[in-house]
């Protein structure tokens, strides 16, 4: 294998939960009374830090009331995705193969802690990553590169030595501003809609692509 560490993110990677996402995001919108639509949420959406979302919709708002609102969205999205939630198509045996194969593997998503551990630990998929990176460890979210080059930086490897699973425009030019290979999941875009941001792209873990990295 050319590269020494696969870094993946999480929602719309390690699992293919976008909708439910936005299922909650809806409930939240209609209570706080912003407008939110499917092509909104898909284009500004994916790929950002709570934090930074909050304050696009709320204005200056602090890091306290930032919390508040994203355990409140975060609680609605768990109910909704808990009893469907499950691994994307073919990750757990591709993260096997990259066990034996001896290289490092991250996790660096734009989630908050909560939802990191929900994901994970009831999906049992922790022992897998080397190093976990959620997006309260970064100043600066997706489309800025500082989570992915804390990740490489945490694995012990330069970035153009990693290769980034993601799915949101935002992640794709975060991990390319930090200089690592990019592998576009077409699970929130669609491969058209990908195609002229990355090289390859795969449709879930099976794909005989992903085990020539």
């Amino acid at each position: 294998m050319n590269h020494k560490g696969f870094i993946f993110d999480m929602d719309g990677v390690v699992v293919d939960n976008h909708s439910f996402h936005f299922k909650a995001w809806m409930e939240f919108s209609k209570k706080y009374n912003f407008p939110l639509n499917s092509e909104i949420y898909r284009d500004t959406f994916n790929g950002k830090t709570n934090a930074d979302l909050f304050r696009m919709i709320f204005g200056d708002i602090s890091d306290k009331e930032c919390k508040q609102y994203g355990d409140e969205k975060e609680s609605w999205y768990q109910t909704l995705y808990k009893k469907e939630m499950k691994p994307h198509t073919g990750l757990i045996e591709y993260l096997y193969f990259l066990k034996d194969k001896k290289v490092k593997i991250a996790l660096g998503t734009s989630a908050p802690p909560m939802n990191v551990d929900f994901t994970l630990d009831n999906l049992s998929l922790r022992h897998f990553f080397d190093v976990i990176v959620d997006g309260t460890r970064v100043d600066q979210g997706k489309p800025h590169p500082q989570v992915y080059q804390l990740c490489a930086k945490e694995l012990g490897l330069e970035p153009k030595e990693c290769v980034v699973f993601e799915d949101s425009l935002a992640g794709l030019q975060s991990g390319k501003s930090a200089g690592c290979s990019i592998i576009g999941v077409a699970t929130s875009h669609t491969e058209a809609e990908l195609k002229n941001h990355v090289n390859q792209i795969i449709p879930n873990f099976t794909s005989p692509k992903v085990f020539l990295l």
